[in-house]
């Protein structure tokens, strides 16, 4: 019953397009015909109470008057009339509602779109849109968009923020032979979301491959997706072209959808953590698609490269190497048995080099050899145009193999040339061999086959938590939200730290100037002073610590400056004291950090630390919590993790960092009151660490 409703957006049993019009230019006619045309089996109405019929279908004044159920309402009136549609659907029954109107968020009527959703919240309508395109689904059949046009059938499904780019790659698609189980034009997002389509679209036989244009997801809609997109994954691939990555493009995303582009180091994370596969252009979005939607699980040997050119074959071995795809020399019989098909000059180790003296029967037997042998993986022609053999006849050679070995392994077939070749593309696709202009584009479908199915194999581990004290936490964070503070001092930060087994530089809480002599005495020189206060977060650069204090004269010397200086340079903030802290032997830098992201919430990070956090950006980040296979990736991501592994020098501690960003991911996701927290530096040793500085910074009261 959970997804029912959600059912009738994509393969409905009945239609109202509300809106419908006798001219044959407005959107809700143009909707109506494609309806029509599309041979939908279902029962089909028309609303509009100034016509009695529309192309030949009755015309009803309201949706209220159709007599039969309506399981979709198709909306296409003025933005101001959708409330009340809405309403009739609601008081019909209708399950779902597809707004193609236009004229809500995406132009600042945000209110506007407030009022339909309230609406359709209350009869528990599922809403796609508004601002939409419209929908294809080719097992429906049905065809409710403005667009005249329909995809091929096939299994992908495709997902996409934007209408435009939806209606424009329908002809590309359908030159290229790609077929779709159904595309959706999701809009605005005001109700059905990625996620939702997500939840249908892992049980739909028909759907092999999901493919999703995302420009951005709703504030604290990240954890859904990322949930869906997960479950999603272990059954079919995801995969996501995310755009907003330059601050140009998060701009146009907020006045074409009034998406949140939010951080694009984030949406990374959150797709690695996913399983989802994220493409950098719309090129391999659909040439990924079409690769994973064609091919079997490649086998556990090696890839075969079989070329005609040693130029194009380089190339493709290079592409799959960079990308982790396994190449090695066949082995040695399988050596011999391709030998029969090459001159003495060709070479049959891999890539397979056929040579220019290539024949299409010759490929054929060749590639014969290699999809029956158990210990290839997978396989990767190109050939290129040339005067023998011809584009056709190179189709022709791998389609007659495939007839008779047939498609156990992964083939990815890349023929370069002229337009003749076009023709050749789209009879390997409709065999079910993917086929590219390129052997680069080849190259990256086949390593993108890879890729998903070592994914998908790969276990998803327990979250990494620590035990914390709770009680001694939320005392300190209480204090100071009862005191209007959003800032911890460092004392403060130092015990909510060590509360989570973050180990911390020793340290004491000084009053006055006694107070600290007496507590540099106890902890042992060398020391450090630090104003402790509740107002300045980086007191270095007012003044507010020394460094390497060596004796009391020092101390008492160095107090009367830092507490002077600090009021100087930072009037007005309060001074509780100073907090005194042992210096420590310097080890490696690193930092660990967490903050709320407003879409995917608590985040994660870790990289090189110290004064070259912000230089260097050597960091990765993952939502939280992560699990320990995800804080072993994030440090493996860095240079730092190098560092810390050994590189020209001796392994450091790395089970201690592990345990600490595990520490301030379970700090931040026990407690809504943080906001975010940074430990920076750690002083990281061949054994043990220490946090030298820890900032936590508290969300103001709502």
């Amino acid at each position: 019953m959970g997804t029912e409703k959600l059912w009738a957006i994509l393969r409905p049993s009945s239609i109202a397009v509300i809106g419908a019009s006798r001219d044959p230019s407005k959107i809700g006619s143009r909707i109506l015909r494609n309806i029509l045309s599309t041979g939908f089996p279902g029962a089909v109405y028309a609303v509009n109470p100034h016509a009695s019929e529309v192309l030949g279908v009755r015309c009803y004044p309201s949706v209220a008057d159709i007599p039969g159920l309506v399981d979709l309402a198709v909306v296409a009136v003025p933005a101001q009339l959708v409330p009340q549609v809405i309403e009739d659907c609601g008081r019909k029954g209708v399950k779902a509602v597809a707004v193609i109107s236009s004229g809500f968020k995406e132009v600042g009527n945000a209110e506007l779109e407030r009022e339909v959703m309230e609406i359709a919240r209350k009869y528990g309508i599922r809403l796609l849109g508004p601002n939409i395109v419209g929908v294809w689904d080719t097992a429906a059949p049905v065809n409710y968009s403005f667009i005249d046009a329909n995809p091929l059938p096939g299994s992908v499904a495709f997902i996409s923020q934007s209408g435009a780019l939806m209606t424009s790659l329908l002809w590309w698609t359908r030159e290229r032979g790609i077929g779709f189980s159904c595309l959706v034009s999701i809009g605005n997002r005001a109700d059905v979301s990625e996620a939702d389509l997500l939840v249908l679209l892992r049980e739909d036989s028909r759907t092999r491959v999901v493919a999703i244009y995302m420009e951005g997801l709703g504030e604290g809609e990240g954890k859904k997706f990322l949930d869906e997109a997960f479950k999603t994954s272990t059954a079919k691939p995801v995969i996501v072209l995310k755009a907003g990555r330059s601050e140009v493009a998060v701009e146009a995303i907020r006045s074409h959808t009034g998406s949140l582009a939010g951080s694009d180091e984030v949406y990374e994370a959150a797709l690695k953590q996913a399983r989802a596969l994220r493409a950098a252009s719309l090129r391999d979005l659909f040439n990924w698609a079409l690769a994973l939607a064609l091919s079997p699980e490649p086998g556990d040997g090696v890839a075969a490269i079989l070329t005609h050119g040693g130029g194009a074959g380089v190339i493709a071995a290079d592409a799959l190497s960079a990308m982790g795809v396994p190449l090695a020399p066949l082995p040695q019989d399988l050596q011999e048995r391709l030998r029969k098909f090459m001159p003495p000059f060709g070479s049959a180790r891999n890539p397979v080099d056929l040579t220019g003296m290539m024949t299409a029967e010759s490929l054929r037997e060749a590639l014969v050899e290699v999809l029956r042998d158990p210990r290839v993986g997978a396989v990767l022609v190109w050939a290129g145009q040339g005067a023998i053999p011809t584009p056709e006849e190179l189709g022709e050679a791998v389609l007659s193999a495939v007839k008779e070995v047939g498609l156990t392994k992964p083939l990815v077939v890349s023929i370069t040339g002229g337009g003749e070749c076009r023709e050749v593309h789209r009879k390997l696709i409709q065999a079910g061999v993917p086929s590219y202009e390129s052997p680069d584009d080849a190259a990256s479908a086949l390593a993108t086959v890879y890729r998903y199915y070592r994914g998908r194999r790969a276990r998803r581990g327990e979250p990494a938590k620590v035990e914390g004290d709770r009680a001694r936490v939320r005392e300190i964070i209480g204090r100071a939200l009862s005191e209007g503070r959003t800032l911890l001092t460092p004392v403060e930060s130092f015990e909510v730290a060590r509360a989570y087994g973050i180990p911390v530089v020793e340290h004491a809480f000084a009053p006055d100037l006694e107070a600290a002599a007496e507590a540099a005495r106890r902890i042992g020189y060398p020391v450090a002073l630090a104003v402790e206060t509740p107002d300045v977060a980086h007191k270095t650069e007012v003044g507010g610590i020394a460094l390497g204090i060596n004796s009391e004269e020092e101390l008492r010397e160095a107090y009367a400056r830092v507490v002077g200086e600090f009021a100087r340079r930072a009037p007005g903030a309060r001074v509780f004291g100073v907090s005194v802290r042992k210096m420590m032997p310097r080890g490696f830098e690193v930092f660990a950090g967490a903050r709320r992201d407003p879409v995917f919430g608590p985040v994660v990070s870790f990289g090189w630390g110290g004064v070259m956090v912000e230089l260097l950006r050597d960091v990765s980040v993952r939502v939280a919590p992560p699990t320990w296979e995800d804080v072993e990736e994030m440090i493996e991501e860095t240079k730092a993790g190098k560092v810390l592994k050994g590189y020209r020098g001796p392994p450091l501690d790395e089970g201690v960092v592990k345990l600490i960003i595990a520490g301030v991911a379970t700090l931040i996701g026990d407690f809504e009151e943080i906001d975010s927290i940074d430990v920076n530096p750690v002083f990281v040793y061949e054994k043990g660490a220490v946090a030298i500085d820890v900032k936590v910074y508290l969300r103001a009261s709502r």
